[in-house]
């Protein structure tokens, strides 16, 4: 019987392919938020402020995602740091 588990090489570039969509939706909400925000207060810097912590906040997302997603295919090589430093 073949052995049916997932392709480490695929499953980052799914993973990988997903990270694209992550700025783009963190500014996004950040500049919805701050908008918002600038409507009821009454103000006009909370979109541009908002838009900069999106900005950052997807920054670092795609950052821990990244270091996640280099994880996949080393969970199975054993050892105490997953792998790394050994020979396949």
């Amino acid at each position: 019987m073949k052995d049916r588990r997932p392709n480490p090489v695929y499953a980052k570039a799914g993973a990988y392919t997903g990270l694209a969509f992550v700025i783009p939706a963190a500014m996004y909400a950040g500049y919805w938020l701050g908008g918002h925000a600038d409507s009821s207060l009454g103000t006009g810097y909370w979109a541009i402020t908002g838009l900069m912590a999106g900005f950052a906040g997807g920054l670092y997302e795609v950052y821990r995602q990244a270091i996640r997603i280099e994880r996949i295919g080393k969970k199975g090589r054993g050892g105490a740091d997953g792998g790394a430093g050994q020979r396949p």
